[in-house]
């Protein structure tokens, strides 16, 4: 934090106040953290973590990250998790995505997780892409950044 705080300008900083906490897009939500409470940036690590955000959730979906751990929890009769690269979006059900992490992968997968939404194909796929980590390992290296965040993407965790 404290090197990001220190190479951002004013208007970097300016556009992050502006930015919402939570934002609504189309038929789907976006959030940091959680949705029940946003600013406090609660980690939702189980099913019983994201019950709390569906009683906020007033699309099908919503898709969050900060833990940087590509998952899914889908809410029908009750709560289930769902770790598959593709989900298909049922209609009646709420679902609660992770996308896991393009910069800094926690999963024990290094390659950078992302997802997208197939509005049409009513699914939501997660993918894994290769790259070259040892260069953005030497790059976050001569940043002067913490070293565990170099080691990090070596492991993905």
């Amino acid at each position: 934090m404290r090197w990001t705080r220190k190479h951002l300008d004013e208007g970097d900083k300016e556009y992050l106040r502006g930015l919402k906490m939570v934002r609504q897009v189309r038929d789907y939500t976006i959030v940091h953290a959680t949705l029940d409470t946003p600013t406090g940036w609660g980690y939702v690590t189980n099913k019983f973590d994201a019950m709390a955000s569906f009683s906020y959730q007033y699309t099908p979906l919503c898709f969050f990250g900060h833990t940087h751990t590509p998952v899914t929890y889908i809410k029908s009769m009750t709560v289930e998790v769902d770790r598959s690269p593709v989900v298909e979006i049922e209609v009646g059900n709420k679902y609660f995505i992770n996308v896991g992490s393009v910069g800094q992968p926690r999963d024990g997968d290094p390659r950078p997780s992302y997802c997208i939404y197939d509005l049409g194909g009513k699914r939501v796929i997660n993918r894994r892409i290769d790259y070259d980590r040892a260069t953005a390992q030497k790059k976050i290296r001569d940043a002067g950044l913490p070293d565990m965040l170099a080691e990090r993407l070596e492991i993905g965790k």
